[in-house]
């Protein structure tokens, strides 16, 4: 179950295609808001069907619906991204809430009541589908879409599909920060279910440290744009929260591992070690969000793929010597200089 919801999260962000930042960071009307966000759900529907051959031989295509889902409606998708920049971030919210409650309830009631297991994260796409195409039918009849409109906006879509093609690598390979650790585990353990169990209940948690970042940069995208100089106040945000959120989080692991996991009470270095990358990660987004709202597409695109490509030699070089602590040591330092990298450039190009 946790491999198919890593698998349909990395193809989903390939499907999104880079859309819900660049939603973000370009749009500044209301009418470019509401076209883009038009165009980008029918070019990801589009690339569903040019997808589809491909699938089939791969014997994925059961896959295709989730990878649609998670790029067009769930959290961090082009639905959340929209409504964060035309609605508001209390409409925004109030939208994340939701989808979460709905789709951690069917996955709930699916494994509890139905004794569905790997196959968990694949049947809620098929069953919240029809749910998510209705509030995006809404919507968009509400926003009284006109042809005329539609069609001068898609001269300016096709344009922007080049940096969009540059953000889908980056977001490729941001997400792949998040998952690289389990797919080398799968390659490299000869007890890759129980590794993967032990390494993903401490990455599930330490994780939570990224809410951070991508909540307070989405509701202040606005800002960014505008005002001049609030990234500072921004970070000093993100870096007090942080703090909090690692001395939380310790806490509850403790009490998790104290009262319902004993089972995992022996990895608490391994979660501290990971804990430790997570915080790093999260002074990351911010800067990276600034090369992408300055337009630096490419620049954002080269620093996260040298990134990850260290990120994967160094995990696969650590995990042949110190095992799973190898790879969260990895980890650290990878996250390390990818904060270094977006940084720098940050300074370079913030004008």
């Amino acid at each position: 179950m946790e491999f198919y919801k890593k698998v349909i999260e990395v193809g989903a962000s390939i499907f999104a295609f880079g859309f819900p930042t660049l939603i973000l960071s370009y749009t500044r009307s209301r009418d470019s808001k509401n076209y883009f966000y038009l165009l980008s759900i029918l070019f990801v529907f589009f690339i569903g069907l040019l997808s589809m051959g491909f699938l089939y031989m791969a014997d994925l295509l059961f896959l295709l619906v989730p990878f649609l889902f998670y790029a067009v409606f769930f959290t961090g998708g082009i639905t959340h991204s929209y409504n964060l920049v035309q609605n508001g971030s209390n409409h925004a919210s109030l939208y994340k809430m939701a989808a979460s409650i709905l789709f951690y309830g069917t996955v709930f009631i699916s494994i509890y009541y139905y004794n569905v297991s790997s196959m968990a994260f694949v049947n809620v796409s098929y069953i919240l589908m029809p749910v998510g195409l209705t509030y995006t039918i809404i919507q968009l009849y509400k926003q009284r879409i006109v042809r005329q409109k539609a069609l001068k906006y898609v001269k300016l879509f096709k344009k922007l599909l080049l940096g969009s093609l540059t953000l889908v690598v980056s977001n490729f390979t941001n997400m792949m920060f998040l998952y690289t650790d389990i797919f080398v585990i799968k390659l490299l353990s000869s007890n890759a279910n129980v590794d993967i169990a032990n390494y993903s209940f401490s990455l599930n948690i330490a994780g939570m440290l990224l809410l951070i970042p991508m909540t307070l940069v989405q509701v202040d995208i606005e800002k960014l744009k505008k005002i001049k100089g609030y990234v500072v106040q921004l970070n000093k945000k993100i870096v007090t929260l942080t703090v909090v959120g690692i001395l939380f989080l310790i806490g509850l692991f403790k009490v998790l591992t104290h009262f319902y996991l004993s089972e995992y009470k022996e990895i608490f270095y391994l979660f501290l070690i990971i804990l430790l990358a997570k915080a790093i990660q999260t002074f990351s987004p911010l800067y990276g969000t600034m090369l992408v709202i300055k337009k630096k597409f490419t620049i954002n695109l080269i620093l996260n793929l040298i990134s990850l490509l260290f990120n994967v030699i160094l995990s696969y070089l650590f995990y042949n010597f110190y095992g799973l602590y190898g790879i969260a040591v990895a980890g650290v330092v990878s996250l390390l200089v990818r904060y270094y990298l977006l940084f720098h450039f940050y300074k370079k190009y913030r004008g």
